[in-house]
């Protein structure tokens, strides 16, 4: 009932295919009991009921990379050098699984997962100009000249553009469902939105919330209008759709066994930078030993990366996942479509003493 109900074929088509024979003998399997007794040949929804599973190998994934990417390096001169590197990309094709139509694999092409479209990385060295011989300091001697000399910053810095993100709809037979537009998209508004001391933002600045009623992100899709209201059965639809702030329908789920009109991977997400910085000192003790301090800084300006939940890449990267961008109403979650509920990433410091000899 709640299969039908909510245009679910696939796995109403699967259920009625295994169902079994209720009354059959302990330990005895029976599928298909359904399908014999009504008169329907074995083979009506499965072509070839006999077999548990069928596998298809075959090369189903491929990308067409194409990029610039262009690198200015400046060597040691008046004690500074650094690197910067930049690339401008696009990164198309196939993922390789959850096809929509296995019988029309071209449809699904588009921007990969790992595309992103703008990533710049910089790092280099900085030898401070203090102590003897250099711009502040330079008449310093004995032991002030010793502390105050061999200070070196270094920094690494990355930027990237946020990776190609899906919205969601119901599901497809074979893979992931995409919603069918019926209103104007704001692709003008994608983005972090995040006021300031809110616990929580949105992607999209709020622009699906009714404004006349701020707890109303989602409505029914317009499909349950088109669901028997015999035997409760229109009561067990959960199909959503999100509307504009006047409460037009913009993205709703489409009819059962059509493709959605949006496509894949249409919009981006949230972008990432960061910045790592160091100050470290060698002290020359005798000509084969030195003392090194050093302290690092990760994440040295404190910068949040928002996101729908936190996952961590490593133990100085963490990336935040991509806000909540089905349209189908979560049946624990009051969250509006395009929820940002959570922020990852904090600076941190650590201290190191070395001694060479």
């Amino acid at each position: 009932r709640n299969m039908l109900a909510n245009g679910n074929y696939s796995g109403l088509a699967t259920a009625i295919s295994n169902w079994a024979n209720p009354n059959a003998p302990k330990g005895v399997t029976d599928n298909g009991w359904l399908l014999r007794t009504s008169g329907f040949p074995e083979n009506f929804i499965v072509t070839n009921p006999q077999f548990n599973a069928v596998n298809l190998y075959t090369n189903w994934g491929m990308a067409n990379y194409h990029s610039m990417q262009a690198q200015f390096t400046m060597r040691p001169t008046a004690g500074i050098s650094f690197q910067v590197s930049y690339t401008w990309s696009k990164n198309l094709g196939l993922t390789g699984s959850g096809i929509t139509d296995p019988r029309d694999r071209a449809a699904d092409y588009t921007v990969l997962g790992s595309d992103r479209r703008h990533v710049l990385t910089s790092y280099g060295t900085f030898d401070l100009p203090i102590g003897p011989n250099r711009l502040f300091f330079s008449k310093s001697s004995g032991p002030l000249a010793r502390f105050l000399e061999n200070w070196q910053a270094s920094w690494i810095a990355n930027f990237s553009s946020g990776s190609p993100v899906n919205i969601t709809a119901q599901s497809t037979l074979y893979g992931t469902g995409v919603p069918d537009q019926v209103g104007p998209f704001p692709f003008d508004k994608v983005g972090v939105d995040w006021q300031h001391g809110a616990y929580a933002g949105n992607y999209f600045a709020n622009y699906f919330v009714d404004k006349n009623d701020s707890t109303k992100t989602y409505v029914d899709d317009p499909q349950k209008a088109n669901v028997t209201s015999m035997d409760n059965l229109r009561n067990l639809v959960t199909l959503t759709a999100v509307t504009d702030p006047d409460g037009n329908i913009v993205l709703q789920n489409p009819l059962p066994g059509k493709r959605g009109n949006f496509g894949f991977n249409r919009i981006y997400g949230p972008g990432t930078w960061n910045a790592d910085l160091a100050l470290s000192k060698s002290v020359r003790i005798a000509e084969s030993k030195s003392l090194q301090v050093r302290v690092d800084a990760t994440n040295i300006f404190n910068h949040p990366q928002p996101g729908g939940s936190s996952v961590a890449a490593s133990t100085r990267i963490s990336y935040a996942s991509a806000p909540l961008l089905s349209i189908l109403k979560s049946s624990n979650s009051n969250n509006p479509f395009g929820y940002l509920g959570s922020k990852t990433g904090q600076r941190s410091f650590q201290a190191r003493l070395r001694f060479s000899f």
